[in-house]
């Protein structure tokens, strides 16, 4: 009688430890659910070695996903802060869900949360369980969290676009209790026999005595449109319910969304907790800035949204333009499906942004192409310059040619080839604010990347050409390393940068580098470090962002046709993602720097015109 009032009083005091959520429900807080410590069964055998595996299967969605159902495609990070598949684990290892979660395709959204995630709810945890825990030490409230998360009882209603597409998940979690030998000996209690239902559309393992009165099964599977008269549901998983047909007939979007707002009817409530809703996940891509997951932002704003993009820039954990997964994709893979899906369906469907054309502040037909081209018989050739830190391209070679800007005939206009030498050239660098990567809200967080451009100026007629540009999150010295091999490339005697706040210590940097290595590379020693007049009034990066643009639609901007994916990116986004602006933040200082290097290359057209009317007087002279 003693030890049954202790127990008693020990669960009512972690129920104690409960918060209160956004809906008024008691939850488990999310230190208590993380808290936890996976147990090693390598030195172990028989019964006790299966009691660790079934234990840790218990503790973490991720363990259970990779070792038990075998998901090996899962990222293999040993980083688990840049572990996608982790990450994606941890995020519903939560007590009380009202979750939009929207992943790239082919990430495997899917086979997380419509095949191991419900599995991972249908795991039994009974009285034995928590004696197990409880004799190794975890304290009640996470042994409460542990019930809260296993249920052999639970009703998981799993929707899709179509019933055809349901099935196929079925079929998968199906596969799992019939031939996975793993969970079958981990689980056995829990393994079908043939009293439970065991169809297509909806699969029933064993239950409680409790819970075999329940029409609905353990997972029943559904599309779009489905009747859900006489069903009653624990939780609720909407997978990919937008499709082609959703995309190209508003009608069948409209009809998409009341659908998902019906689905609340087909679900049951908890007498004991009557602010506790039911768990719901909606997992998918975008398809349009007017889809379902706009619908549910706007209209349920109690909902609690994550947002992968496979390019990055997404979040803290993925810096902008590697890849989230590179276990499935590379960078340049990305690249070339952007380049076949078209910007549009690549943002939605792989950034999870759709870009809407009709909102751009960038037209991109405006944009002017150039590309690098060898040119022969030239009477004179550059000296090559020697570069420190590593060899890289040059603009010219001497091997008996010269580097010439060929222009992209547009619009039936062609222009007259440019030498590379003759325009007036700088860098512009905008460094990294804080250090931190942008957290991928619109308008929030710091710059995420270095970011530098090369212009180069011709006066008649009036031309910017983008040279080179570069943004990437990489430290400090990386940066700097960079910036030196393009100013030594190009040739530059002016870099020009922010030197305001933080950055004026960047502005030391860059002339202690020069000090020191100008010795040994003396064309460092013509590079000076010029500061950029820098307004820090609100909307002050978009105003000159937005200045800039005219000069994109007179068609004085050329872009190196190969070297400009970044920043045409930047420019198709512009006006809808205000934190993707590296390179056109710093491209908007260019009519700032143009009087200055005007300026400052008087002296030297003056120089070189008094140095041709001496050669002339002398060769004069000569013929006389």
């Amino acid at each position: 009688m003693l030890l049954a009032e202790r127990q008693i009083r020990d669960y009512k005091s972690a129920l104690d430890g409960l918060t209160r959520g956004a809906l008024g429900e008691r939850l488990v807080p999310r230190s208590v659910i993380l808290n936890y410590r996976l147990l090693d069964p390598t030195p172990l055998k028989g019964d006790a070695k299966r009691l660790a595996f079934r234990m840790n299967s218990q503790m973490d969605l991720y363990y259970f996903s990779a070792v038990v159902l075998k998901r090996n495609k899962l990222s293999k990070d040993p980083d688990l802060r840049r572990n996608l598949h982790y990450q994606m684990c941890m995020l519903v290892m939560k007590d009380g869900l009202k979750e939009g979660i929207e992943i790239p395709r082919d990430h495997l959204k899917t086979t997380i949360y419509s095949e191991c995630l419900p599995m991972w709810w249908a795991l039994p945890f009974g009285a034995r369980d928590e004696d197990y825990f409880t004799n190794i030490g975890y304290p009640d409230l996470y042994i409460e969290w542990l019930r809260r998360a296993h249920n052999q009882d639970v009703r998981i209603l799993l929707v899709s676009e179509t019933i055809k597409n349901a099935t196929k998940l079925g079929g998968r979690i199906a596969n799992h209790y019939e031939n996975n030998d793993t969970f079958r000996e981990l689980f056995f209690d829990i393994l079908p026999t043939e009293k439970e239902t065991w169809t297509a559309d909806s699969l029933h393992q064993r239950r409680t005595s409790a819970g075999r009165g329940h029409g609905e099964g353990t997972f029943d599977f559904i599309g779009v449109g489905a009747a859900l008269q006489s069903r009653h549901y624990n939780k609720c998983v909407q997978d990919d319910l937008v499709g082609r047909e959703a995309r190209k007939s508003q009608i069948v979007m409209n009809d998409t969304i009341d659908y998902h707002q019906v689905l609340v009817g087909a679900t049951d409530s908890d007498p004991d907790d009557p602010g506790r809703d039911f768990d719901e996940l909606v997992v998918g891509n975008r398809w349009s800035t007017d889809d379902l997951n706009s619908h549910v932002r706007k209209e349920e704003p109690y909902f609690t949204w994550t947002t992968h993009s496979a390019l990055g820039g997404c979040c803290s954990l993925h810096p902008f333009g590697e890849p989230i997964y590179p276990e499935g994709f590379t960078k340049e893979k990305l690249l070339r499906w952007k380049r076949r899906l078209g910007t549009y369906h690549f943002s939605c469907q792989f950034q999870n942004y759709p870009i809407d054309p009709d909102r751009s502040k960038i037209n991109m037909a405006d944009f002017r192409y150039f590309h690098f081209e060898k040119t022969y018989g030239a009477t004179a050739l550059p000296k090559e310059p020697a570069l420190p830190f590593g060899k890289i391209t040059e603009i010219s070679k001497p091997d008996g040619y010269r580097i010439v800007i060929r222009h992209h005939v547009a619009e039936g206009d062609v222009e007259k080839d440019v030498f590379p030498r003759y325009l007036e050239r700088c860098i512009i660098i905008d460094p990294n604010h804080n250090g931190q990567h942008s957290a991928g809200d619109p308008g929030k967080g710091g710059r995420c990347r270095h970011a530098l451009i090369v212009p180069g100026i011709q006066r008649d007629p009036f031309r910017i050409y983008i040279l080179d540009q570069w943004a990437k999150a990489v430290r400090l010295d990386e940066f700097v390393k960079v910036l030196f091999q393009k100013a030594l490339k190009w040739r530059i005697d002016k870099i020009h940068v922010e030197t305001v706040a933080a950055q004026k210590f960047l502005k030391y940097i860059l002339e202690k580098f020069i000090a020191e290595n100008r010795r040994e590379y003396p064309e460092l020693g013509k590079i000076q470090i010029m500061d950029l007049k820098t307004p820090q009034t609100v909307g002050a990066k978009e105003e000159r962002i937005d200045n800039f643009i005219p000069n994109i639609e007179r068609h004085e901007v050329w872009y190196d046709v190969n070297n400009c994916d970044e920043i045409k990116e930047e420019s198709e986004a512009w006006g809808q993602k205000k934190y993707l602006m590296d390179l056109l933040d710093v491209q908007g200082y260019i009519p700032q720097v143009m009087g200055s290097i005007k300026k400052d290359r008087e002296p030297e057209v003056r120089e070189y015109l008094e140095k041709q009317r001496k050669a002339n007087m002398r060769r004069l002279s000569s013929v006389a």
